[in-house]
């Protein structure tokens, strides 16, 4: 991911000015800051949400912003997103939420994102929660199965929106070691935005 002196505003309140950063294969960077500080904005204009005023981001070596929609698709296929609620489909099992972009994304006979499913569950630490709906987790336990959707399809870039809040900080320590350690056997570059 190649941020070069991005500006973005709402109307005419100006929140990103003149920001750059890199983050290079199997490399962690956090984005810290307070509310308000603009690290949402940065992040929504690295993922294609919030077109900024000016400056490039370049995802997998593509400039995010001048590519078609059907292009800035094919660069969605090759990432991974941790939303902070989770996002989880609520009416879907756990093994269904995770499965969901290897069934919508890839030609993959159902066998073999069964057992997908089941390694992206083990990677988290949730094997044998395959049959649980959302509602049947801890908020710890959606969260990491958030991840293992997010893993699903082994992403090159992982972004992940404040992926401890609302948790205790013995369970985001968890959470912050299932980043490292997801980093470690990918070697996934990594956004994290906290």
């Amino acid at each position: 991911v190649e941020v070069t002196d991005l500006c973005a505003s709402y109307g005419e309140h100006r929140v990103l000015n003149g920001v750059s950063m890199t983050v290079r294969r199997g490399e962690v960077m956090v984005i810290l800051g307070g509310s308000g500080s603009g690290k949402s904005t940065l992040h929504k204009c690295m993922l294609g949400i919030h077109r900024p005023d000016s400056g490039c981001v370049r995802v997998l070596g593509q400039d995010i912003w001048a590519l078609s929609r059907d292009e800035r698709d094919e660069i969605y296929k090759r990432i991974g997103i941790v939303y902070q609620g989770g996002a989880l489909f609520g009416s879907m099992t756990v093994a269904d939420n995770v499965a969901l972009p290897l069934r919508e994304h890839s030609n993959l006979a159902e066998k073999i994102v069964n057992i997908a499913v089941r390694m992206k569950l083990g990677l988290v630490g949730l094997s044998g929660f395959e049959d649980r709906l959302p509602n049947e987790l801890s908020g710890g336990q959606a969260k990491r199965v958030a991840f293992a959707r997010a893993i699903a399809m082994d992403p090159e870039v992982l972004f992940c929106d404040e992926p401890s809040a609302g948790l205790d900080p013995r369970i985001g320590r968890g959470i912050d070691d299932l980043i490292r350690s997801l980093n470690r056997a990918f070697n996934t570059s990594i956004v994290v935005v906290t």
